[in-house]
């Protein structure tokens, strides 16, 4: 296209200046953008006490696995709005299935994940302008492959145990850490505007932090090594990689939903799976009391018969930006007619 503004990032370093000038408008208007990858983004491992070079070990192979589900997570929320992979086709999981490459006598991991972006791009080209765009592809690249982004969660990882430590010095060994990873407030501030402009970034970051996770525990279990060439002593990943769960916060719910399944057979004696008719984002819930609720009980299966969708409230709880333990408080046809 003659008028599409071509970008190319040799590096982490020209990501960081091209967002700051998207972010703050200093590119114009850019009708089409085309961003051309150079070696970067590229997620680096290196596992520093592999026992035999060129292998990987199970608690590592599951690391590679959760961050696959992450870039496939990330295709089903930029082309249906929900995170469930459910929906993803057979030649979609091919398109973005990652590379690993295992250096020959070597324990260093490298992931090219430049064409998987590109492709992310793709999904939404039609749906944003340039300046979105352009916003939203370098955003996915810092989140996964971002020195400074990963040095920032392995920050916060160990600021958490360091606070959740009675132990002086589990303490002291995670303070002394913590001032030897780098900082870069300002540029990371960026990415917090790119998060706000984007807010399908959130969700990505999200899922991607669960890939981080499974990766410093990986990392703890071969002995130490690095996440993109920062170094991560065991002795730190061990104690960073066992901090508690993420707290889930309570949420409220009230939409439109199509009933996909209902489940008579379970313990609690019914259950149903919900897609939102927005979203498509899809929800399995109980009912709040399955005595009290016979009546939202058939109208939930009379639902599924029609394939009519229903109005549905309901509470739950938000982990990581999922959706559990929700439990149905009323169903009517339109919201006018929900009762408690």
């Amino acid at each position: 296209m003659a008028d599409e503004a071509v970008f190319e990032i040799k590096g982490e370093d020209d990501a960081w200046k091209l967002l700051e000038s998207a972010l703050q408008n200093k590119l114009g208007e850019l009708p089409a953008v085309h961003v051309v990858w150079n070696n970067w983004p590229t997620l680096n491992i290196h596992l520093s006490a592999v026992p035999e070079d060129g292998t990987i070990s199970s608690s590592t192979m599951e690391a590679i696995l959760e961050l696959q589900r992450s870039l496939y997570r990330t295709h089903a929320l930029l082309s249906t709005g929900s995170d469930s992979l459910r929906t993803l086709s057979r030649s979609e999981r091919e398109q973005f299935e990652l590379r690993l490459k295992v250096e020959k006598g070597s324990s260093d991991l490298s992931i090219n994940l430049s064409d998987i972006i590109s492709k992310y791009g793709n999904d939404v080209i039609a749906k944003m302008t340039g300046s979105e765009l352009l916003i939203l592809v370098l955003g996915l690249a810092l989140i996964y492959a971002g020195r400074l982004v990963i040095g920032e969660f392995i920050k916060a990882k160990t600021e958490q145990r360091k606070n959740a430590s009675d132990d002086e010095k589990t303490k002291l060994l995670l303070s002394n850490y913590q001032a030897q990873v780098e900082n870069d407030t300002k540029r990371f501030e960026l990415l917090t505007q790119a998060l706000h402009r984007e807010p399908v970034l959130q969700q990505v970051e999200q899922t991607a932090s669960q890939a981080r996770e499974e990766i410093v525990k990986a990392v703890a279990d071969e002995g130490g090594g690095s996440i993109q060439h920062i170094p991560l002593p065991r002795e730190v990943a061990v104690e960073i990689s066992s901090v508690s769960r993420a707290q889930s916060s309570e949420v409220k719910l009230a939409g439109q939903y199509r009933v996909a399944k209902v489940d008579t057979t379970v313990a609690e004696g019914f259950r149903v799976t919900l897609e939102d008719t927005k979203t498509g984002e899809a929800v399995t819930a109980s009912l709040f009391d399955a005595i009290i609720s016979a009546e939202h009980r058939r109208a939930l299966q009379d639902a599924e018969w029609n394939k009519k969708p229903v109005f549905v409230e309901m509470t739950a709880k938000r982990l990581r930006g999922r959706i559990t333990e929700a439990k149905i408080l009323g169903v009517a046809s339109d919201e006018a007619g929900v009762a408690g």
